[in-house]
């Protein structure tokens, strides 16, 4: 068992831990109420651009300002204050990603460690940014890059609840997909019937979409990023505190016994030397 000493030092650096998991805590409970309403209030405008920028894909032939390619971006956080979520999302962008032609990029350190740590030999393009959670003119790269790409993959973390975040891959730049039989998709069937007249020229629809929308749509995919790390944040640190409860409870029932094994050997030491005075 350890000395009295050093239970001491141990309780007051759990004492420690355990302030900074409670106030990590707090802070991340106080976020998420904002960033969630924020996340709810525009659901409906994301979702009619969603739908918009579907329809023009489908009405258009494969667009001129951007080639064939797909562009696949995994994006993590910094730090790793967020439980494993960030190693979520890279097993699932590798594990989607394995034997395809396409280019990578990975944003965050915790990603580009984790490549590091597997030995990945493949061609990654790597983006360390300032913050966790980045803001869009932080992504100018990203966005710039997307130009040239007619898909456009996002691997991030996807909020449920509070309790519930996973690995998810949305298609930013929302390019229909071949259908099984080789003939139209359903999005360009209901465009062929629908007979939609566009003004400008079609041509310049698209391009303003794959610059100013996907720029709007990236936009949304960061804000539940943010949304779903500080969830995930806010439930690392709970278990961090209630870790630091338990080990504290553990330290000071310790302390407690030492100290009383202490003054039992005081008093025997003492009846011992009473009883000696006593025979002499």
């Amino acid at each position: 068992m350890p000395g009295l000493e050093q239970l001491k030092a141990e309780i007051k650096d759990e004492e420690t831990l355990y302030d900074l998991a409670s106030a990590f805590t707090e802070v991340s409970a106080a976020k998420i109420g904002v960033l969630k309403q924020k996340f709810e209030e525009n659901q409906k405008f994301f979702q009619e651009i969603s739908d918009l920028y579907r329809l023009v894909k489908a009405s258009s032939n494969p667009p001129t300002t951007a080639s064939r390619g797909v562009l696949s971006v995994a994006i993590t956080t910094n730090n790793r204050f967020y439980g494993v979520i960030n190693l979520e999302v890279m097993k699932k962008f590798l594990s989607e990603t394995k034997d395809q032609d396409l280019k990578r990029m990975v944003v965050g350190k915790i990603g580009i460690g984790y490549l590091q740590s597997i030995g990945f030999k493949s061609e990654v393009e790597k983006m360390i940014l300032k913050k966790d959670v980045p803001k869009i003119e932080d992504l100018e790269k990203l966005l710039q890059m997307a130009k040239a790409h007619q898909k456009v993959l996002l691997f991030y973390p996807q909020f449920r609840t509070i309790y519930t975040q996973i690995p998810v891959v949305t298609d930013i730049a929302y390019s229909p997909t071949e259908s099984a039989s080789g003939g139209p998709t359903a999005q360009q069937t209901m465009a062929q019937e629908q007979h939609f007249i566009f003004e400008p020229e079609l041509s310049k629809i698209v391009e303003f979409f794959e610059t100013q929308i996907r720029t709007i749509l990236l936009q949304r995919v960061l804000l539940e990023v943010e949304l779903s790390v500080t969830a995930s944040r806010l439930q690392a640190m709970s278990r961090a505190k209630e870790h630091a409860r338990e080990v504290l409870t553990q330290r000071k029932q310790q302390l407690t016994k030492k100290m009383h094994s202490q003054i039992n050997a005081r008093l025997l030491e003492s009846l011992g030397r009473v009883k000696s005075r006593g025979i002499n």
